[in-house]
């Protein structure tokens, strides 16, 4: 059978998201003077990243099924864009297109920004069309390939 016709399987491995919640507001509090942001803008990192840990190793991903196949530290840090977000007031708001700002991490100052709560990897990696699907089975590849998952039988 094909990757692209496979069904997802159960991986044992879970995904602990970013806390966007913890790091926007550090990132309001210690940027906002900087960027001259208006009362009704505010910055937000994406939402949808996620991080693996194996032995002391931390490696970053999105829901998307991108992987940083290197672990995150010192040589290889992770660097999180962060967008504005205005409220137009009225229930009205606007995303603006282009990173305002960025934010470097090595590990160790990441972990305060991960989530406690895992998510299974088959259900973190979105799961909609070919490219989604080939991405997610070569996470799964590389997660055999560095021994966090057991080969298929």
């Amino acid at each position: 059978m094909s990757r692209r016709m496979k069904r997802r399987m159960k991986t044992g491995v879970m995904v602990y998201p970013l806390d966007t919640e913890k790091i926007n507001a550090k990132a309001n509090t210690e940027m906002r003077d900087k960027l001259e942001l208006e009362e009704n803008v505010v910055i937000k990192c994406a939402n949808g990243e996620g991080f693996i840990r194996h032995s002391k190793n931390i490696y970053w991903l999105d829901s998307e099924g991108v992987i940083f196949t290197l672990p995150i530290d010192e040589d290889n840090p992770v660097v999180l864009p962060f967008y504005t977000h205005t409220d137009h007031g009225d229930g009205k708001s606007s995303t603006g297109m282009f990173s305002c700002a960025s934010a470097k991490f090595h590990g160790d100052d990441l972990e305060q920004y991960i989530g406690d709560e895992g998510v299974p990897l088959e259900n973190f990696v979105r799961s909609f069309g070919q490219r989604l699907e080939g991405n997610f089975w070569g996470i799964v590849e590389f997660l055999r390939d560095i021994k966090v998952m057991e080969e298929e039988e």
